[in-house]
């Protein structure tokens, strides 16, 4: 499955890149993570990794049940970036394989911000593909989160 979506940003590339670069960031655009932990010794770039932390809910108050992992495996401001999902355990068992790609391209206003999630899901989770389609709203309405809090800075 492959949803896209995209969104022009009144900023220029290398100051949303540098946003994007800062995945302490992610919990300000996208509602769907309360927080971040690095994983890596790294920098930011290739090989780093990390994880997200989704909002509490009812008996898991710290968002462990949440906590998805990651790792960049592609950097680069022209051809954009690419990040693997790479645990398999809460909200990740659905996911045999996930990846989401980031793009930014300089248009006549700013930036245009494209960002495909590509994954497949576990044979026993299929039942859930309709819900997981439905997501492209959701990664849309996470651009315009990013949209506006850079062009509120």
């Amino acid at each position: 499955m492959q949803l896209e979506a995209n969104v022009i940003i009144h900023r220029p590339p290398d100051r949303v890149w540098d946003y994007l670069g800062n995945v302490s960031n992610i919990s300000a655009w996208d509602r769907g993570v309360a927080g971040t932990q690095s994983t890596s010794k790294d920098r930011p770039g290739v090989g780093f990794e990390f994880d997200t932390l989704a909002h509490p809910r009812g008996d898991s108050l710290d968002g462990s049940w949440g906590r998805m992992s990651y790792r960049i495996t592609e950097a680069d401001p022209v051809h954009g970036c690419k990040v693997q999902l790479t645990s398999s355990t809460g909200n990740a068992r659905y996911f045999k394989s996930a990846e989401w790609r980031f793009r930014v391209q300089a248009v006549a206003d700013g930036s245009q911000v494209f960002c495909v999630a590509q994954f497949t899901l576990h044979t026993r989770y299929m039942i859930l593909a309709p819900i997981f389609l439905m997501m492209k709203r959701a990664i849309r309405n996470d651009l315009e989160n990013l949209k506006r809090v850079l062009e509120n800075e």
